[in-house]
């Protein structure tokens, strides 16, 4: 009876909210993930499960035993294709996967695969988490094949009634382009990125990287510690060694070994459910505020120009009048003035928010970064005073929220005082938080180079400089990159210089 009654109130708050007309959103909150879905059905807890089951395997695969490092990973599923489509701007994808300034997160849609040999928007989520995964795990100068085959090898995963998890399969969608096309030749693939390949041959591409990644993963033979070794090489970073030189016969007689290694029937591997541990998972209704947001808000945080940010201001400010006493809807309303550089409304908009909830993060995170620039603009004493004050209240209201973090060091650089420990720290664990922001990287690679560390500050470009997908900043980051290696190579030498060569031994 208390169930019914509790369910009849809530259909009946919902529908008297403005806005609602359509389906109202709910969430499902895990561990390591919030799936945000338009309706309640099975569909919104299995997938919290099935992700927090991916996430399980992974960990217990390559031994990762902190398990609350990181940002939750969040998960939109919207209601059809071409809404996730309109919102990446390109009609040929399913889903994709990108980071905020707060958060990684993942869109995709809530249909299911068409055919046999189509991607399912699953396989994305699960191929893009793999990328997240390594990115924040075990980052490093991996060749482009391998980062590729590492994530298509764990994107097709089964979730049989028994409750395991199985991986290892094939991915369907690739079968064609290896088994018509042929697979794509090693010493290309070892030689190039997967910039400017066909569709033809990106299906080869990425279906020959996932073959050799599950002969690599299933091999215990001397090819296998061939491959090991070729990895653990490119990591440390050893010069001027051609992949011939790691394999018998060259890349051509792995490449004889790896086409008959896809003529046998191939292994997959099962985790059973009584050795995963996955949590509780709880189910909610999302506020109504942030529902009616969500996919402004998503147009927000997902990288738009300058010239798109006047009409999501315009579409935020409109959903948000419905709400007055919503904190949510004026702070996100003060987050999108702010990236539109309407200063004073993003000013005004965060203290309504602020007032109605002391402890939106996000409000007081506006708020903080409008006081910083008029501080630095002014050059006060009561300026600055006030934006660090505003810094230190962002941070409070949420010690996770990467943000008001990285505002520490933001605060210290811009006052242009000697960068102290707290800083440092600031920024650090904003990194920490989410590794996966090319912004936060970035930013340590120059904090830690104008500590002197140059050589930490070079590795920690490796995952950028080392992309399989060209951009301006995979090349903005071999540049750096060389620039620190250089700075690192000149500090080693000038330190020997002064401590002397060693005396031979006797």
């Amino acid at each position: 009876m208390r169930m019914w009654a509790a369910l009849l109130l809530g259909i009946g708050w919902m529908m008297a909210l403005p806005g609602t007309a359509q389906a109202a959103w709910w969430q499902a909150k895990s561990r390591h993930f919030t799936v945000y879905s338009e309706g309640n059905d099975e569909k919104l807890r299995g997938l919290a499960e099935r992700l927090e089951k991916f996430d399980f395997l992974l960990r217990r695969l390559h031994d990762v035993t902190d398990p609350e490092q990181g940002s939750p990973v969040q998960v939109y599923l919207l209601s059809n294709d071409r809404k996730v489509q309109k919102l990446a701007s390109n009609p040929n994808i399913g889903g994709f996967y990108t980071t905020s300034n707060r958060s990684a997160f993942a869109v995709l849609a809530r249909g299911e695969k068409t055919g046999k040999f189509d991607f399912g928007a699953e396989e994305i989520l699960f191929h893009e988490y793999t990328h997240h995964f390594m990115l924040h795990h075990f980052p490093a100068a991996y060749p482009a094949w391998y980062v590729e085959g590492f994530a298509e090898f764990f994107s097709v995963v089964k979730f049989p009634k028994s409750g395991a998890i199985e991986f290892g399969h094939v991915p369907m969608a690739r079968l064609p382009g290896l088994v018509l096309g042929q697979p794509y030749p090693l010493e290309y693939l070892f030689a190039r990125d997967t910039g400017d390949l066909s569709r033809r041959d990106g299906d080869r591409y990425y279906g020959t990287a996932w073959l050799l990644t599950h002969f690599y993963q299933y091999n215990k033979t001397q090819r296998g510690k061939e491959i090991a070794s070729y990895l653990a090489d490119l990591v440390r970073g050893v010069p001027d060694r051609s992949p011939d030189s790691y394999f018998e016969g060259g890349l051509a007689g792995l490449e004889k070994d790896l086409r008959a290694y896809m003529r046998h029937r191939l292994s997959a591997s099962s985790l059973k459910s009584n050795e995963m541990k996955i949590g509780e998972i709880v189910v909610s209704p999302v506020d109504p505020a942030q529902g009616a947001l969500v996919e402004d808000e998503l147009r927000l945080i997902n990288h738009p120009k300058a010239d798109e940010l006047p009409a999501i201001v315009t579409a935020i400010r409109a959903t948000a009048a419905q709400f007055q006493d919503s904190a949510y809807a004026a702070a996100l309303l003060a987050e999108a003035e702010w990236a539109a550089e309407e200063k004073d409304a993003a000013l005004a908009d965060a203290d309504r928010a602020i007032a109605m909830d002391a402890r939106s993060s996000r409000a007081h995170a506006v708020r903080a970064q409008v006081l910083l620039e008029r501080a630095h603009d002014s050059d006060k004493a009561d300026d600055w005073k006030a934006a660090l004050t505003a810094i230190v209240r962002a941070n409070r209201a949420d010690t996770e929220d990467p943000v008001p973090l990285a505002l520490f060091y933001r605060y210290h650089a811009m006052r242009g005082d000697k960068m102290p420990d707290l800083g440092y720290d600031g920024l650090y664990k904003a990194f920490t938080l989410l590794p996966q922001s090319p912004d936060y990287r970035f930013n340590v690679v120059r904090a830690m180079a104008a500590r002197g560390d140059y050589a930490t500050a070079s590795l920690l470009l490796d995952p950028i400089a080392y992309s399989p997908h060209a951009s301006n900043m995979r090349e903005a980051a071999i540049r750096l990159k060389a620039e620190l290696d250089g700075q690192a190579a000149q500090t080693s030498a000038e330190k020997a210089k002064k401590t002397g060569n060693p005396a031979p031994a006797p």
